[in-house]
Parts: structure tokens; C-alpha cells; sequence
């Protein structure tokens, strides 16, 4: 009797876990460069499954958004920018909304700077960024190169461990990073003046919260039906 009801336990469990994960995906719809998450089940030795972990699916998707903002960059293939975190170590984005903070220091949207630094020099007239990152600046004396570009490759780019504000982390998992130039080395080229759009596909989440919910309401059902018995049982016992 009892067997059931765990399961059922279970279900809720894994379609509570679901559809809080398509509503995260469903938010961040908008957000450039947002790699959608995708729940992973395994078996359960008490029957039934479980979640096992979340991970995130790093396929490009969402197409290009042109802003004519020439920080705002775009990554043609694999490979995730790199900033500096708060904690002091380096975490990877696919999200290329840059600009200048106070210093001229190139910085993301939460003012994490890239790795390397790029400082802009002041009083420039323009910037750009070639395919192959590097970063240039027009002064009252010329062009200058203000900096390089790197991006990150991982074996196991789903292994990243989400760390929150679009950023990720290495991990076990993911194994270390292969830093190296755009363009070189199975790293993806740089595009400047547009934003990687999001992967998530808003029917598909449409449907999983559906299927997740009607999931959820059948697993309340069965544990409903199971104390029933249970109970009509231990009347029949007394």
C-alpha cells in the first residue's frame, strides 16, 4: 500500500521541480544570451524517478540582436566570455551585454570587468571590435589597440555550474576552460553591434508546464485514492 503513495511522492516532486524550471525558462525568454535549463530524471530505487540534476543546454539559439552598440557582442559559435566575479574568481557568460564603467574599464551589465581587462582610453571617438576580439579605440592620435579578447572553451560546456545573473562557474563536470582568441582553436568569432538572443523555445515550455501540471494533479490523485484505501482498511481491521 504504501509502495504507491512514495511514488506518487516522487512525481510530485519531480513535477514541481518542472515547472519551476519552465517558468525560470519562460522568465528569462528576453534575456540575451540565457541558456535554457532542462531537468534530468533517473530511475528511483523505491520505483518511480527522480531529478537527478538541472542542467543547462548550451545550443545556440534565438538568432542575433542587432543594437548598433559595438560593446554589445555575440559569440558565432562555442565559447563564453569571461569576467572577473565578486567572490575574485572568474566565471563565463554567453551574455555580451558590455559597456564602459567610470574607469573605462570594460564591464558587463552587473559591472563584472572581462578577462583579460580592456581599459578604453578617454576623449576616444569610437570603439571596435573586430571577429577575432580585438578591441580598438579612434583617439585624437589614431586608432590604438586597447586590448584582446579571449574566450573559454569547455569539453562538457552543460557540466558549468549556474551561479546566478546569466554567469556560470567551472566545475567537475565541465572540466577546466581552453582559453584562447576568437576564431582560433574551436572558439566561435565575435560579433559586434548585436546581442545572441535566448534559446528558450516558448511553446515547447508551454507544453512542459502542461504535461507537469496534469502530472502533478494525477500524482495528487493517487495519494488521495491510496489513504482512502488505507483508511477503509485499518475500518475494516478495527
Amino acid at each position: 500500500m504504501l509502495g504507491p503513495i512514495f511514488n506518487a511522492f516522487s512525481g510530485l516532486s519531480n513535477a514541481s521541480k518542472r515547472v519551476q524550471n519552465s517558468a525560470n525558462n519562460l522568465s528569462n525568454v528576453q534575456t540575451p544570451g540565457f541558456k535554457k535549463g532542462q531537468v534530468n530524471s533517473v530511475d528511483s530505487k523505491t520505483g518511480g524517478t527522480r531529478v537527478n540534476s538541472i542542467s543547462k543546454v548550451n545550443t545556440q539559439g534565438g538568432g542575433f540582436l542587432p543594437t548598433n552598440n559595438p560593446l554589445d557582442l555575440a559569440i558565432q559559435g562555442n565559447g563564453f566570455f569571461q569576467v572577473a566575479n565578486p567572490n575574485g574568481g572568474t566565471s563565463f557568460t554567453r551574455s555580451g551585454s558590455f559597456s564602459l564603467d567610470g574607469a573605462g574599464t570594460v564591464v558587463d551589465s552587473s559591472g563584472n570587468p572581462l578577462v583579460p581587462a580592456i581599459n578604453i582610453p578617454p576623449n576616444n571617438n569610437g570603439i571596435s571590435v573586430g571577429e577575432s576580439g580585438q578591441v580598438s579605440a579612434q583617439t585624437p592620435d589614431g586608432p590604438v589597440v586597447a586590448g584582446q579578447i579571449q574566450l573559454a572553451g569547455f569539453t562538457n560546456p552543460s557540466g558549468l555550474s549556474a551561479a546566478g545573473g546569466n554567469l556560470f562557474n567551472e566545475s567537475a563536470a565541465s572540466g577546466a576552460p581552453q582559453v584562447g582568441i576568437p576564431g582560433a582553436g574551436g572558439n566561435g568569432t565575435v560579433l559586434s553591434g548585436f546581442l545572441e538572443g535566448s534559446n528558450v523555445d516558448i511553446a515547447e515550455e508551454m507544453v512542459d508546464q502542461i504535461v507537469s501540471k496534469a502530472a502533478f494533479k494525477a500524482n495528487v490523485n493517487v495519494i488521495k485514492a491510496s489513504d482512502e484505501m488505507l483508511g477503509s482498511i485499518l475500518d475494516i481491521k478495527s
